[in-house]
C-alpha cells in the first residue's frame, strides 16, 4: 500500500514536471507537438484568421518597433518569452537558427518579453545572454500579451502572414516542436 501512494505521488510530479515542459505560463496549456494546436487560439480576441493588431515596444536596444512596419511585407514571428521561462531557452537556438536561414527570404521575428517588474531589469542581459539575434521587444505594461497573449503563456508563437492575418498559435515547447513550427513558417514564405 505504502509502495502505491508512494507511485501515485511520483506520478503526479512526472505530470506536473511534464506539464511545465511544454510550458512556463497559462492556465491552460495545449502541447506544441499537437498538430491541432498550430491553429489554436491562445484565448482572447486575438485568433488564427484575424488581422494582426499593431503595437510600438522598444527592444533592448531601446529602439522603437512597430508591428506596422513589417505588416503586409513580411511574415512575422511573434515569439512571448521570459526570463524564468526553461522551454523558451531551449527554443532559442532553433529560433535563432531558423532567423539566419530565412530572413532573406522575408522572416522577421519579433520576441516578446513579459517579464513584470521583478525581473524586467534582467531582460537586456538575457537577449545577450541567449545571444539572440532578432529583436527582443520588452512588454511591461503587458499591452502586447493583451492582444496576442492574454493568458501569458511562455512561450507562445504567434506567425502572421503577409497579409497581416494571424496564420497560426502555437503554445509551448519540447524538443522536436521546432519542427512544426517551422513547417508553418516555411509555408507562408513559399518554402517545401
Amino acid at each position: 500500500m505504502t509502495q502505491l501512494v508512494r507511485g501515485g505521488a511520483f506520478a503526479a510530479l512526472v505530470v506536473t514536471l511534464v506539464s511545465t515542459a511544454v510550458a512556463c505560463g497559462g492556465a491552460e496549456q495545449r502541447g506544441a507537438a499537437d498538430p491541432s494546436s498550430a491553429s489554436s487560439s491562445s484565448g482572447g480576441g486575438t485568433g488564427s484568421g484575424a488581422a494582426a493588431t499593431d503595437f510600438t515596444a522598444r527592444d533592448t536596444d531601446g529602439n522603437t518597433v512597430r508591428l506596422s512596419d513589417h505588416l503586409g511585407k513580411s511574415t512575422i514571428l511573434l515569439n512571448f518569452c521570459a526570463t524564468w521561462c526553461e522551454p523558451c531557452v531551449a527554443e532559442f537556438p532553433h529560433l535563432r537558427r531558423m532567423y539566419e536561414e530565412n530572413k532573406g527570404k522575408g522572416l522577421v521575428i519579433l520576441a516578446i518579453a513579459m517579464d513584470g517588474p521583478e525581473s524586467i531589469a534582467a531582460v537586456p542581459a538575457f537577449a545577450k545572454t541567449n545571444q539572440l539575434n532578432f529583436p527582443l521587444l520588452v512588454d511591461d505594461d503587458s499591452h502586447i500579451a493583451q492582444i496576442y497573449n492574454p493568458k501569458k503563456s511562455a512561450p507562445l508563437s504567434v506567425i502572421i502572414d503577409k497579409n497581416g492575418k494571424i496564420a497560426s498559435i502555437r503554445e509551448g515547447y519540447n524538443p522536436g516542436d521546432e519542427e512544426f513550427l517551422e513547417k508553418d513558417v516555411l509555408k507562408l514564405l513559399g518554402g517545401n
